[in-house]
């Protein structure tokens, strides 16, 4: 089932939300290729541009959480949730996956995105907010 931006997931840091859209909308690609039949299509395009995305996206919001003091531990959890996420992505793209698979995966990825946006996201905007308003 695809997923759909809403306000309920902004951050209150525009970059991040629109980059979130954006992977929302790549999980949303890969999902629609594999109901199109078009297995080898998501595997070989969507899989690795949605790799090459979340890196980018990763490194977005660690340079804003360098930029913050007495985080109390967000910044090394938060960074936690994204090397394992990243392994997570290395696996998959270490191996063939069948067109079975796709559906699992694009459950695993909506709700971890959704989960990371929701928790550990949004508190990151909170964190920059209260940053930027000394």
């Amino acid at each position: 089932m695809s997923l759909k931006w809403s306000t309920a997931m902004a951050t209150g840091v525009r970059q991040i939300d629109l980059q979130h859209q954006e992977l929302i909308e790549i999980i949303n690609g890969l999902e629609a290729a594999h109901v199109a039949g078009e297995t080898g299509r998501a595997v070989a395009e969507i899989l690795p541009k949605l790799a090459a995305y979340v890196m980018f996206h990763f490194g977005t919001e660690e340079a804003m959480m360098a930029s913050l003091e007495h985080d109390g531990g967000h910044v090394a959890a938060h960074m936690n949730e994204h090397r394992e996420f990243a392994e997570r992505m290395k696996q998959l793209a270490g191996r063939p996956l069948a067109a079975d698979e796709l559906p699992g995966l694009v459950t695993y990825l909506n709700g971890w995105l959704v989960g990371h946006i929701m928790h550990t996201d949004r508190e990151l905007g909170a964190l920059v907010s209260r940053h930027a308003d000394p």
